[in-house]
């Protein structure tokens, strides 16, 4: 079953990458166990991101990319505070 664009389910559970089919997850309620992880300062993220996120708030903000560990696929994007788990969760279970 595809998840979205990028991944699909295996019927065992596993999550796989849809153009390599390298396993990203061990199963639909952890999906991306097995994700490359990649945080750097939030006004990296383009030319549209370029406040200073300090002038806003108190804790700082990252810009945290996930990426297939095959084919390096971008899987997600997330503009959050640093001290907080990914937001990307989901569970078909």
């Amino acid at each position: 079953m595809n998840l979205d664009v990028n991944l699909r389910a295996e019927d065992a559970g596993a999550v796989l990458c849809r153009h390599c089919d390298t396993r990203v997850g061990d199963h639909v309620t952890a999906p991306m166990t097995h994700a490359l992880r990649r945080e750097r300062p939030s006004v990296e993220a383009g030319p549209g991101v370029h406040a200073d996120p300090a002038a806003f708030v108190d804790r700082p903000i990252v810009l945290r990319q996930t990426f297939c560990p095959g084919c390096l696929t971008l899987l997600s994007t997330e503009i959050v505070p640093a001290d907080e788990p990914s937001y990307r969760t989901w569970s078909l279970a």
